[in-house]
């Protein structure tokens, strides 16, 4: 094993359940977006400590004022977890995933944009 990372570091994370927190899902859209990133030839994202703020205030929320930041997030983490698995699935293969990554990270930038803006919505912000 090599010293670059402790062996707990990687090893695989469980699949998200359907009662995951806000938090588990929106780390789970980020680290996928870094895979994506690669797959389609981008740099990867950069931590976004602001982002990730508004989401630990939308979890402490009450759930009728973050239902629709929460259901944006829903909705991302399904386009995410269908277009990794398929991009995982061609990749490998002779066909070029990289056309399917970028439009993957297309609708990643969408889809995260949404789930921020309704969140600093439902924040008042």
């Amino acid at each position: 094993m090599s010293d670059l990372a402790p062996a707990h570091d990687l090893a695989p994370r469980p699949p998200l359940s359907s009662d995951a927190t806000l938090m588990e899902q929106w780390s789970a859209v980020e680290d996928a977006a870094r895979v994506v990133a690669m797959l389609a030839g981008r740099d990867a994202p950069l931590l976004d400590a602001h982002g990730e703020a508004r989401i630990g205030l939308l979890a402490r929320m009450p759930e009728t004022r973050s239902q629709a930041a929460v259901f944006a997030l829903q909705e991302l983490v399904a386009t995410m977890r269908v277009g990794l698995d398929a991009l995982l699935g061609a990749h490998g293969t002779s066909s070029d995933p990289q056309p399917a990554a970028q439009r993957l990270w297309s609708e990643y930038e969408r889809g995260r944009s949404k789930v921020l803006a309704e969140a600093s919505s439902a924040l008042g912000c």
